[in-house]
């Protein structure tokens, strides 16, 4: 039996993340008292620190580009209109781990989830693989857990806090899509097994 084994760094946490989840989300606004339901795509393509967008990050930020180690690029789409990227659902993160502990650092956002400009967050991984992100605007303090429950499955839970207490809470549960490959790698195995069945004489 597979035992999987939860990432403790960002950039094993990223390589786990790669590809496409269906993104089932519920989200509740304390100063209306308003729920949100909604699914969507949530696609995540892990990059090198060679990639040339990670200087341009650490530019605008004003951090060594020398300390990054890759990252990763996020956007949402629609459930129904696969691979139609919108750039105003999409972001860019650069992973800078610290020196002496490599489940701790600092992650560059392009564009904030929050508050749409760049910033700078701090990460952390506890002893049981469950992620922290947080992240000081301006007026808000966002904060974000996401752990994996298997490979394919992760969960996440977020609060951005005003000056006056928290304001928004999110709940997502991420489930991995299947890639075209995998698809066919499946009906392939499928034909293999009735092929193999019929000449045993196997119904």
């Amino acid at each position: 039996m597979h035992l999987f084994k939860p990432p403790m760094t960002m950039a094993t946490f990223l390589d786990a993340s790669r590809g496409t989840w269906l993104n089932r989300r519920s989200v509740h606004h304390l100063d209306h008292q308003d729920d949100e339901a909604a699914d969507s795509n949530l696609v995540i393509e892990p990059f090198e620190a060679s990639d040339p967008v990670v200087s341009k990050v650490c530019d605008a930020l004003q951090v060594d580009a020398s300390r990054a180690a890759g990252g990763g690029r996020f956007w949402w789409e629609s459930n129904i209109k696969k691979s139609v990227r919108n750039d105003d659902y999409a972001a860019v993160i650069i992973d800078v781990p610290d020196t002496d502990d490599s489940s701790q650092g600092f992650l560059l956002r392009d564009v904030g989830y929050v508050e749409k400009k760049a910033v700078i967050s701090t990460y952390a991984f506890a002893q049981d693989g469950v992620l922290t992100i947080t992240t000081r605007y301006d007026t808000n303090v966002g904060m974000e857990r996401c752990w994996f429950v298997t490979d394919q499955v992760r969960m996440r839970v977020s609060s951005v806090q005003c000056l006056n207490g928290v304001s928004m809470t999110t709940y997502c549960t991420e489930l991995r899509c299947p890639s075209d490959e995998d698809i066919r790698t499946l009906a392939e195995r499928a034909r293999a097994t009735a092929d193999a069945q019929q000449k045993l004489g196997i119904d």
